[in-house]
């Protein structure tokens, strides 16, 4: 059984191929999801970086130097090291925000002493106004979450299909809402971590969107420290936060030319 919501319970985690489970619409994904289009709703860098005091202006620089909006917070992590944790997000074109990346990883130090701590990483926001991207999507959601959640959902509004008219004359948003299309470029990365305990949340899905990917490139996601599933197209990882606070990571993308694309999103009851 895929849907084994017992197991997910146990272990904290279920992972499957989207093939296995509906292969239409795994066949429809591949169509719609070119790699073009994914590249084209990239708009944001996320970094969180340690950057040593004789690199700070170097890092308050960025904004003029590449013309991107920074949404900056900083917070000095140890006055007799002198360094600072950045948490910032870029905004930019995506060929720009790789620019960016790059010039954050030459002064990270946690990058360039190998030390994790941090993350950094690229994403969009999934089109609420597309008919069908928005269909795939909630075909995606209503044949696993719904399914698998179908007994704690409160707002069983908005688990329900509609038509994305309906949504937008409504209070209840489409199921596709805050879904986000993520990237990994060479020596991107998430150091582990957990999500936290919220009563509110069902659940998160990840699902991979690469057919270009091999064993050495990194970006594979690794949970719980025994499972490591790879970024191939249509791999699913759901992680239960009704019961569990599961540890993941996202290893550095260690390949120079590899774009490691994904579709995430948070549910809650």
């Amino acid at each position: 059984m895929i849907l084994d919501k017992k197991l997910l319970i146990e272990k904290g985690y279920l992972t499957f191929n989207l093939k296995d489970l509906n292969e239409n619409l795994f066949n429809e994904f591949k169509k719609e999801l070119t790699k073009e289009y994914l590249r084209s709703r990239i708009a944001t860098l996320r970094v969180d970086s340690i950057v040593l005091e004789e690199n700070l202006s170097k890092l308050k620089e960025i904004q003029d130097k590449f013309k991107v909006k920074c949404d900056e917070r900083l917070e000095v992590l140890s006055s007799i090291n002198k360094t600072t944790k950045a948490m910032n997000k870029y905004h930019g074109k995506l060929d720009i925000l790789k620019e960016v990346d790059k010039y954050i990883t030459s002064i990270d130090y946690s990058r360039t002493e190998n030390m994790y701590g941090g993350q950094a990483w690229m994403y969009g926001r999934f089109p609420e106004s597309y008919y069908s991207y928005n269909n795939l999507i909630e075909s995606l959601y209503l044949q696993t979450v719904t399914e698998l959640y179908k007994e704690e959902i409160i707002n069983h509004e908005e688990f329900k299909p509609k038509s994305l008219k309906d949504a937008r004359f409504s209070n209840v948003p489409h199921i596709s809402a805050g879904t986000d299309i993520t990237l990994y470029v060479k020596d991107n990365y998430i150091s582990g971590h957990a999500d936290g305990i919220d009563g509110t949340r069902l659940c998160v899905l990840l699902m991979y969107l690469n057919d270009d990917w091999e064993s050495g490139y990194g970006g594979e996601i690794v949970v719980n420290e025994e499972i490591t599933i790879p970024p191939l197209f249509g791999n699913i990882v759901i992680l239960d936060f009704t019961e569990n606070n599961i540890e993941h990571e996202v290893p550095k993308v260690i390949n120079e030319n590899f774009e490691r694309f994904a579709i995430i999103k948070f549910f809650y009851k």
